[in-house]
């Protein structure tokens, strides 16, 4: 599946329609809170982005970003990651996340997120499984550039 990842510069610019209504009916909120924060959450600072993976014909397949942990200034949070049904199992949320790991290792010393749902998928990119508030994966910057040789 061909594919084409690029940073949200307009959230307004894309139909988030189709990733919405499936990430709902899966029963995950954080497309429709992605969403309903656009103004609060732009991605737009320094050390955040979010990007979408397009495909051929535009439509939005995936889409995921990263900002500042709060209270930890070397520390990234990966942020609103999902991937449409449809598209999975393509290498398409593993090209979404090389690109944002890579992009947000500029800025960050380690990187988290908060899943219950990817283990598998995150452990695959590198990640550590940890328990903490909100945390659920860790990754950090030598362990990442160590898997890239």
């Amino acid at each position: 599946m061909d594919v084409t990842i690029e940073r949200v510069n307009d959230f307004d610019g894309y139909n988030w329609l189709p990733l919405l209504a499936k990430s709902s009916q899966e029963g995950f909120q954080l497309v429709e809170r992605m969403l309903r924060n656009r103004r609060e959450e732009s991605f737009q600072e320094d050390g955040e982005a979010m990007f979408v993976a397009l495909s051929t014909t535009n439509q939005v397949l995936a889409c995921g970003g990263y900002m500042k942990q709060s209270g930890q200034a070397l520390t990234g949070r990966i942020r609103h990651v999902y991937v449409l049904p449809e598209a999975r199992s393509h290498g398409i949320g593993t090209a979404l996340l090389e690109k944002i790991m890579s992009e947000a290792f500029l800025t960050y010393d380690r990187l988290v997120l908060y899943s219950e749902q990817a283990d598998p998928f995150y452990q695959g990119l590198g990640f550590q499984l940890v328990s903490g508030e909100k945390i659920t994966h860790t990754l950090d910057k030598t362990a990442f550039a160590d898997s890239n040789r």
